[in-house]
């Protein structure tokens, strides 16, 4: 063998061999496999579908063989050879290792060399060895287009238009201290889309009963004005848009888990076309924490599992999650993303995250009714861009409007 590193041909059989010699490849860079191919374990001592009977190849490794730049199989193209080929590129490595396919009607190199002469063999051997695919590595040309993210506007908050918008195949993450209005500002928010883009929204809401309290909620931002001055017809014209539009996701013994929550909510959009999902709140979901799982890796493990689905799915899946508490010069502030219980993942793992908070509850005993909406990230432009937005409540018709000073 060579000592200076470059290719290495491999061949199976002295025919192949002298092949290989008679049209110019040097002799000290031709090998051949000894005894052909092997079975694949599966007796026990061995990994299944390991390549068995070749220490002759890690002996060769061990003695240097892995020092050199390519591997270029110049096999048989029958079923052994096939086989013979796939083991080789695991023992030597993918990055290293090349093939040549033969014409059809050719076996290998002796029969290359009997049908059209040395320089052809040369050549094609030089000149048309293929690099063994390697999945997930590309360049730019062999990825494929995707489509562009269609992003749905916020409607009847005009201060919004630009700066947040939700995509289906992403997912956000909403924060704020309890009481502070995250669960009412989301509902109107995908109300609002849901009404304006005629989409389906499934919704697990854990600490806001479907019925009557988010019934409640969704008549009023349909209807325009308060549940209890809203008439009969009003009230069964808002029910039937409910219907229409919603879906709610419910554990029939009140313990849900996240692997009980993807499945119900892939039953939502394959089976009704819901194209948002929205847990509220991330807290009362039952852990699947693994017995030696810290909680970080597993909030890790459950927001690549969401992500997915979202992706999978083509749906927008939102989750609302409590920060833990917050207290010494920091009680009041807004709390940041990776101020959410259990682990800093919520600030990098999601594609958009926002902020509610509300800087008085009450002024000399008056319900204050004033917001901010912090959007604190996205991870596309498409998704807006991060922003401070005031908003308002008004108690009058229960709908959040923009505050008039957005300074």
């Amino acid at each position: 063998m060579a000592a200076q590193p470059g290719d290495v041909y491999l061949v199976e059989g002295e025919w192949d061999l002298a092949a290989m010699v008679e049209a110019g490849f040097p002799l000290d860079r031709i090998l051949s496999v000894p005894n052909g191919g092997r079975e694949k374990k599966d007796d026990g001592e061995g990994k299944p579908g390991e390549p068995a009977g070749y220490d002759y190849v890690e002996q060769a490794l061990h003695r240097g063989l892995g020092r050199h730049r390519r591997f270029i199989w110049c096999g048989d193209m029958d079923d052994t050879g096939l086989s013979l080929r796939q083991d080789m590129a695991h023992l030597l490595g993918a990055a290293k290792f090349w093939f040549v396919e033969w014409p059809e009607g050719i076996k290998d190199a002796n029969d290359m060399l009997r049908a059209d002469g040395p320089e052809a063999l040369k050549e094609l051997v030089t000149e048309g060895a293929l690099p063994w695919p390697v999945t997930g590595l590309y360049t730019l040309a062999e990825l494929p287009e995707l489509p562009p993210i269609r992003a749905w506007e916020v409607p009847n908050m005009p201060a919004w238009r630009g700066k947040v918008l939700f995509a289906p195949g992403t997912m956000s993450v909403v924060t704020g201290h309890p009481g502070h209005g995250k669960t009412a500002v989301m509902a109107q928010v995908w109300a609002d889309i849901a009404d304006k883009n005629d989409i389906r929204v499934a919704v697990a809401t854990f600490e806001t009963r479907a019925k009557p309290h988010y019934r409640r909620i969704l008549r009023t931002l349909h209807a325009g004005k308060l549940e209890r001055d809203m008439s009969f017809e009003e009230l069964r014209y808002s029910d039937a848009w409910i219907n229409d539009h919603y879906l709610f996701m419910q554990h029939p013994e009140q313990t849900p888990t996240l692997n009980w929550l993807l499945e119900t909510a892939e039953v939502a959009v394959v089976r009704h076309g819901a194209r948002v999902v929205q847990l509220d709140p991330w807290n009362r979901l039952e852990s699947q924490r693994e017995p030696r799982e810290t909680e970080t890796e597993y909030i890790g493990r459950c927001l690549t599992a969401i992500y997915k689905f979202s992706q999978d799915m083509g749906c927008h899946v939102q989750i609302l999650a409590h920060p833990a508490k917050m207290d010494g010069p920091r009680k009041g502030s807004p709390p940041e993303l990776d101020d959410i219980a259990g682990s800093k993942h919520w600030d990098n793992r999601v594609d958009q995250g926002l902020v509610v908070h509300r800087p008085k509850l009450f002024d000399e005993g008056q319900r204050c009714t004033e917001a901010v909406i912090y959007h604190k990230k996205t991870r596309f432009d498409e998704l807006g861009h991060p922003c401070k937005l005031k908003i308002n409540f008004n108690l009058a018709n229960g709908r959040f409007e923009d505050a008039p000073d957005q300074q």
